[in-house]
């Protein structure tokens, strides 16, 4: 089964950069990842990575343009989705009438102190690369080779 997964926090809460830092542990432990799309600023990335053909989908901003990178990312068939939005509204009615996705939701708190907002972030990025590579499994069932004179 499809998957996305979301972050879900009020504004200012760490969701953009735990999906930035998502992204770089992505590509640095799949070097060989094929970037089939990206836009990046500052601030912002919508990108789609291939590795071992399942497709993920990442979308950082919660409110400017969720809708149509949802729409993009099944439209090239994404596999995997990671993306961000608030508590309620349209980001969160958009990714729930995702056809053929199962949502997985991912709580942001609120941190105060700076650095244990940084490891919190972290944390929660080598999560979604855990929770990414689990769905990768069954994204796409592995062929089995049978051994030669069996």
């Amino acid at each position: 089964m499809k998957k996305v997964f979301v972050l879900r926090g009020v504004s200012h809460r760490g969701k953009t950069q735990t999906i930035r830092a998502f992204d770089e542990l992505l590509r640095q432990k799949y070097p060989t990842a094929i970037v089939e799309h990206e836009h990046r600023t500052k601030v912002e990335l919508q990108a789609i990575l291939n590795i071992n053909d399942v497709k993920i989908g990442i979308e950082t901003t919660a409110e400017k343009r969720i809708e149509e990178s949802l729409e993009l990312f099944v439209k090239l068939g994404c596999d995997v989705i990671i993306c961000a939005t608030r508590t309620r509204g349209k980001c969160v009615a958009a990714v729930e009438a995702l056809p053929g996705f199962e949502v997985v939701w991912f709580e942001r708190q609120a941190q105060s102190d700076p650095v244990e907002r940084l490891f919190s972030n972290m944390a929660m990025a080598r999560q979604l690369v855990e929770e990414t590579e689990k769905a990768f499994a069954s994204a796409k069932p592995a062929v089995l080779v049978r051994a030669a004179g069996r």
